[in-house]
């Protein structure tokens, strides 16, 4: 049997040693993490609602769009404009910003205000 008697200041460096690699390792995978995680932002500038009303073509957003859950994409709608906006059951007001994350797979068809066609496909892949 060996006998490891290490003194204190030893003992504590080793201790110390320890966590700086525990924090170094866990910020690291911090850092990939956030690294992967996406912003899908679609800003909804001044005046949109009066083109609308002037019949004009507004394209804001895509015909559909397609959240990756391997990138925990989050989808983002921030309303520059003067009048509220429809999305699904959610109403944006003037200079609100609608934040959705999805957490599993599948299809949504919403109600869009300001989408050509008033309808928006989601697709979480």
């Amino acid at each position: 049997m060996v006998n490891l008697n290490l003194s204190t200041r030893v003992r504590l460096g080793i201790l110390l040693a320890m966590i700086a690699i525990i924090t170094a390792a866990g910020a690291f995978l911090w850092q990939s993490t956030a690294n992967r995680q996406r912003q899908l932002v679609y800003e909804i500038p001044p005046g949109t609602a009066a083109r609308l009303a002037a019949g004009e073509e507004v394209n804001i957003f895509p015909s559909t769009i397609v959240i990756d859950l391997r990138y925990h994409d989050t989808l983002i709608i921030q309303n520059n404009d003067s009048a509220e906006v429809t999305i699904g059951p959610f109403r944006i007001v003037p200079n609100q910003r609608f934040v959705q994350r999805y957490w599993s797979p599948g299809t949504y068809e919403l109600i869009c205000s300001v989408h050509q066609g008033e309808q928006l496909r989601i697709e979480v892949r």
